[in-house]
Parts: structure tokens; C-alpha cells; sequence
């Protein structure tokens, strides 16, 4: 098994979890980070808080 706060887990996800990463995804962009930027892994939860949410 790969990182598992990498892309590679994107398969296994259930429709909630994809919109989840997806979220994150679309939210470091805008910040113009990806997951190269985190060579140890994205930590959970750093960019879907309920603060980014509207």
C-alpha cells in the first residue's frame, strides 16, 4: 500500500471521502501547493476544515 494521504488511495474512497479530496485538492491549489509540497504525506484534514467551507 502507498502513502496514505497521497493520491494513490483515491480508488478506495466512498462518494463523501471523494468530495472530502477533491475539496482539499481544489483548496491547495488555490493556496498553489500539491501534494509534492508534503513529501511526508498531506496531513489529514489540514485544508477541509469547516473554516474553508461556506
Amino acid at each position: 500500500m502507498g502513502n496514505p494521504y497521497g493520491n494513490d488511495h483515491a480508488e478506495e474512497l466512498n462518494d463523501a471521502d471523494q468530495q472530502k479530496e477533491n475539496d482539499e485538492i481544489q483548496e491547495m491549489g488555490k493556496q498553489g501547493l500539491t501534494d509534492q509540497d508534503f513529501p511526508k504525506g498531506r496531513p489529514l484534514g489540514t485544508f477541509s476544515s469547516s473554516d474553508t467551507k461556506k
